[in-house]
């Protein structure tokens, strides 16, 4: 199991120049280079700039925002407290978003069809060599020297400069994205683990990609895990202990196929659980 601490850690700008704006992150846990399951959950924070074209990935996508205001397309935003789901191959945009503060968190992993995800080493080193050929501009990469096309979204060039080829995109599986209101959302009590509730948002693709809400009183524990899934776990709220480890609001847990953590709570918690798809043994 690994952990990670948003309030130990110091904010790094620099971040996705293929898209533009003043990007800064805070990287909190990222799975293996190469690996079919690859991913990076991250805090990220703007003040705006931040612009798209209309586009889609070839890897699944999760954000909530923390504070602010996330556009996905004109008239279309995600605010505080609201989670959204993009599906690999499912596209959405134009992206401009408001001159305002913006903090959100944000997981981007191998989805169902097995394409992987780029590791953030990759995307910096593709991105540096593209820039010395070319400009991005409003998410969009404009090519001045060098072979490859002229103009194209800037992930997907950054992609095929990192892989050597061409992308593929996986076949659409969802119409848009899904968006989620957890406030409108009902505490379920768990009927085995006293002082637990649960909001499940959603369970996504047939490989089981999982958005799941807790609330857990002070002075209890749950323990959380899967056999054959990734667990990410963000602390939304409260405090305590998972083992030797202390965590506190904004701490992140990667709970490892087959292993189990135990969180205990000091006082009132909140946790925003993600089951990553299980692909990891995909044929």
């Amino acid at each position: 199991m690994k952990f990670a601490h948003a309030g130990a850690m110091e904010w790094l700008g620099g971040e996705e120049a293929h898209r533009g704006g003043g990007l800064a992150v805070k990287h909190l846990l990222i799975g293996a280079e190469g690996s079919l399951d690859n991913y990076r959950l991250v805090l990220g924070k703007d003040n705006g700039g931040h612009e798209s074209p209309r586009h889609r990935h070839n890897f699944d996508q999760v954000r909530m925002v923390l504070k602010g205001t996330l556009s996905l397309a004109p008239g279309k935003d995600l605010h505080a407290g609201e989670v959204g789901y993009f599906p690999e191959g499912t596209p959405y945009g134009p992206q401009k978003d408001p001159l305002a503060e913006r903090i959100a968190l944000v997981l981007q992993c191998g989805g169902a069809s097995g394409s992987g995800f780029m590791s953030t080493r990759q995307m910096k080193e593709a991105t540096r060599a593209l820039a010395a050929e070319g400009e991005f501009k409003g998410g969009i990469y404009y090519r001045q020297s060098g072979e490859g096309r002229k103009q194209q979204d800037g992930y997907e060039a950054v992609w095929e400069r990192c892989n050597g080829k061409r992308l593929a995109y996986p076949a659409q599986r969802y119409d848009e994205p899904i968006l989620m209101n957890p406030a409108n959302f009902a505490w379920i009590a768990d009927a085995k683990v006293p002082g637990l509730e649960r909001k499940l948002l959603g369970v996504f693709t047939e490989r089981g990609t999982k958005l799941e809400m807790l609330r857990l009183g002070a002075d209890r524990a749950v323990s959380l895990g899967a056999p054959d899934a990734r667990l990410l776990v963000f602390a939304l709220a409260g405090a305590g202990s998972c083992g030797a480890e202390r965590w506190a609001e904004h701490s992140a847990a990667d709970i490892a196929p087959g292993e189990t953590a135990r969180f205990a709570a000091d006082q009132p918690a909140e946790f925003l659980v993600i089951t990553l798809p299980a692909i990891a043994a995909r044929a």
